[in-house]
């Protein structure tokens, strides 16, 4: 028997098999299990990874079977396995030797949280009894050593839980069917059999419903219209699993004569009763003997148990072209995992966050000039930043809160006296919250802003602004990132339209923008370079009601803009291809901003407000893609991200006192309706005494609050500088002081 086993593994090599591994399936490496677990049952991996049980399909402690502990140092990665110890176990006793899991036991399932385990056990004698699936109960999430008995089904080879389906009538004879494999839903209110008869002809898939979730003592039904006779696919079962969303089905076979892994696609997720087979793919050059079946948390790694008697048992992986697939043209649209979803979003945000930014800017400056005009020193901005981005930081140097003509010539000094250089550092933090679909996003953006205007002689206003951002997004909690640097250059202007309360405000700007993007699936990588181009305006027009002190400003915005990113390609394992994508941006914005002129001999005092509806009328782009591995089909999802309806609210105050000495604070909170919302806070302070030491401070943030101080001294031309940053949320978390002496050439 032995020779014989051997020849027909040779043969099945050499030959030629209708169901191979193609390029959808690659074997990857195995791990013997054998002296831990003697025969494997069953397979299941923790979220992340680092965890491999495995369920011993025979008795290997005492009169019970049980399930093992495995630990990985790489995430999903079998060369990384270690016995966990004889401790880190659970023992299948449910106390009572006659109805316990003794042996034949197959399938291994945990649930979502890790604090229930679930075994099969198939027949072990002729009693209708004897097809049983327990629950083990874990005071710790995956902590099997923890373990204990919660309760169990009632016999399921039985006339009534057998007979009506669409997998047709049971087995006869006096073994009847039993059970080889099993599978609960999500919701834990649906339960998955697959049962080997007495004949190949008689293996069979019947679907269950539960009277309570997870409680499998709880009246059990079999559902009458659904079930899938499986005997073309597999005559030997021995494992049954269903992706996590359950709109696909994988069974295995254990005989000898085909050793395929076949898929089933369910119309409606987490029921037989309508689906589609895919097909099969032989693993019998690698696997001569397969038992269960279980996938990474991505789906981008197969693994299979191996009970060859004759050689080594234990776990084997395998690599996938695209996740919870193995048929060619059969890949999933990545909408079906979160983090790669909102991977695709973030780049959409992107390209809106950025060209959004770029423009206030811009209104920024020219809602300070409108609030301060009969002020002389019209430059706002007397705070230098901190950056831990190196692009950033080197533009530290350029002149900051400068307020100089372009020419110091009497001749120059006198066309060129309106002439202004400002700038602008900022930072955003921000937060896209969990969808149906994609990952939480956290986002913090920095940007250096510098910018030159010049009045115009029709009392207008006209400049440019130039700014450079980094953009950083942690997407999900496994580690992908999209790491982006920005580039715009923003043209604005203001002019009255009739008079000097009505002007019309016009940006028009251009951007670029180079991204790289990290995904991690796994534990593994994907890496890709992306580009893109973007071209944007605004027109706004605003009016003053100016009565006493009081001055309100009713205003309307329109802002378009397009974004083209550049196709780009991942590399590693489960890549994508993505085209070119276009990206617009569409505003409607109606707001109603309030001033109130406070002010004294001593000092100028103006507050104020602003609450503003915007209405986001372009939301969704198409993302176009093809997998590395499998061209076959092209997919087109239409992403949507932002909200159509959206309110801003804005408080606000500036101070100005006498020899150069100003506050200036302002709250804000964006609300976009039925996603979330954000806040943003921004204090700043500033004075300059003389014209060689100056002090600034600041306060940003919308989740954490960063206080940033300064001292600088010009000595001899060398500007020596001292610095104090605080998070004023986590006092003594986070602070930072350091000296800085520059020269600049």
């Amino acid at each position: 028997m032995k020779i014989l086993k051997k020849i027909l593994f040779v043969f099945f090599i050499l030959l030629p098999i209708p169901h191979s591994f193609a390029d959808m399936v690659t074997f990857v490496q195995s791990t013997v299990t054998q002296t831990q677990t003697d025969f494997p049952g069953g397979v299941h991996f923790n979220p992340d990874g680092t965890k491999m049980f495995v369920l011993s399909a025979s008795k290997l402690s005492g009169d019970y079977s049980k399930v093992s502990e495995f630990n990985l140092t790489t995430p999903f990665d079998l060369s990384t396995t270690s016995y966990a110890g004889d401790s880190e176990s659970c023992i299948l006793n449910s106390g009572n030797t006659t109805t316990g899991p003794v042996d034949k036991v197959h399938g291994l399932k945990f649930s979502k949280n890790g604090m229930m385990m679930f075994v099969a056990r198939g027949r072990t004698s002729t009693d209708d009894d004897a097809d049983l699936v327990f629950r083990f109960d874990l005071t710790s999430p995956f902590d099997i050593s923890t373990c204990s008995f919660a309760n169990q089904t009632t016999g399921l080879d039985t006339p009534a839980l057998q007979d009506g389906s669409y997998a047709g009538p049971r087995a006869s004879g006096k073994h009847k069917n039993y059970i080889r494999g099993f599978d609960i839903s999500g919701d834990g209110k649906k339960l998955f059999v697959v049962y080997h008869g007495q004949s190949t002809a008689d293996t069979r898939l019947l679907e269950y419903e539960l009277a309570t979730a997870f409680d499998l003592s709880s009246d059990i039904s079999l559902v009458t219209n659904a079930g899938i006779d499986i005997a073309d696919q597999t005559t030997n079962p021995k494992g049954i699993k269903l992706s996590p969303d359950g709109k696909r089905l994988w069974t295995v076979d254990h005989q000898s004569g085909s050793l395929d892994v076949s898929q089933f696609t369910l119309n409606v997720a987490y029921s037989t009763s309508s689906f589609t087979i895919d097909g099969s793919v032989s693993i019998a050059s690698t696997n001569s003997q397969p038992v269960g079946i279980t996938f990474s948390t991505n789906g981008l790694k197969m693994f299979i148990g191996r009970d060859d008697g004759d050689g080594e048992r234990g776990i084997l992986e395998y690599d996938l072209v695209c996740p919870f697939n193995i048929i060619t043209g059969k890949c999933p649209s990545i909408t079906e995992n979160s983090d790669r979803t909102g991977m695709a979003e973030a780049q959409i945000e992107l390209a809106k966050r950025t060209i959004n930014f770029s423009t206030n800017s811009a209104l920024n400056r020219l809602k300070w000039i409108r609030r301060n005009k009969d002020k002389q020193n019209l430059s706002n901005q007397n705070v230098k930043l901190n950056f831990s981005n190196s692009m950033l930081s080197s533009l530290n140097s350029l002149p900051f809160s400068s307020f100089k003509k372009i020419s110091t010539t009497k001749k120059n000094n006198d066309s060129n006296k309106n002439y202004f250089y400002w700038s602008e550092g900022s930072i955003s933090l921000g937060r896209v919250g969990d969808t149906s679909i994609a990952s939480t996003k956290k986002i913090n953006t920095n940007a250096l802003t510098f910018g030159f205007d010049k009045f115009t002689d029709d009392y207008g206003l006209k400049g440019f602004a130039f700014r450079f951002g980094s953009d950083d997004v942690d997407i999900g909690s496994a580690g992908s990132n999209l790491d982006s640097t920005t580039y715009n250059i923003t043209y604005y202007s203001t002019s009255p339209i009739k008079d000097d309360t009505k002007y019309l405000d016009k940006i028009f700007g251009i951007g670029e923008i180079r991204s790289d993007i990290t995904t991690v699936l796994d534990g593994k990588r994907l890496t890709a370079e992306r580009t893109g181009k973007q071209i944007y305006g605004t027109f706004k027009i605003k009016d003053e009601y100016k009565k006493d002190k009081l001055t309100l400003i009713p205003s309307g915005q329109f802002d378009f803009g397009h974004t083209l990113l550049r196709a780009y390609s991942e590399t590693g394992k489960g890549a994508i291809k993505v085209e070119g994508q276009h990206i617009r941006t569409k505003n409607l914005r109606a707001a109603m901003a309030l001033v109130e002129d406070l002010s004294n001999d001593k000092y100028t005092l103006k507050r104020h407000g602003k609450l503003e509806y915007v209405a986001e009328l372009d939301r969704s782009s198409n993302f176009k893609y093809t997998y590395v591995g499998d061209s076959s089909v092209t997919f087109n999802d239409a992403l949507h991200t932002g909200a159509l309806h959206n309110l801003n609210g804005e408080i606000g105050v500036d101070i100005i006192f006498p020899e150069h000495y100003s506050v200036f604070i302002i709250y804000e909170r964006n609300h976009a309706f039925g996603t979330g919302y954000t806040d943003n806070l921004y204090i700043a302070l500033g004075y300059l005494p003389h014209k060689d030491t100056e002090y600034a401070f600041s306060l940003n943030g919308s989740q954490n609050i960063i206080s940033k101080f300064e001292v600088k001294k010009d000595i001899n031309g060398f500007d020596l500088s001292f610095n104090l940053n605080d998070d004023l949320t986590n006092l003594g978390d986070t602070r930072e002081a350091y000296i800085e002496l520059n020269k600049v050439f």
